[in-house]
């Protein structure tokens, strides 16, 4: 985990949570033990992916759920 609270594709999950796609905003649900991955959704970081997202940024944050959630 990076001091932002962010996690690379490659990062071992050690907190059962969703987290978000910094790239996108697609959520997906990770228990511990888990690898990230890229995301299913943008594919950020692999040759499929929109080609505005750079390689290193398939980034996961904790999701934070507003009041209205």
């Amino acid at each position: 985990m990076s001091e932002r609270g962010t996690y690379h594709k490659g990062d071992t999950v050690t907190e059962e949570s969703d987290y978000v796609c910094v790239p996108c905003g697609f959520k997906k649900h990770y228990q511990p033990g888990e690898i990230f991955t890229e995301c299913t959704s943008c594919l950020s970081g692999t040759e499929d992916g929109h080609e505005d997202y750079v390689e290193g940024l398939e980034l996961w944050e904790k999701f934070q759920p507003t009041a209205k959630e």
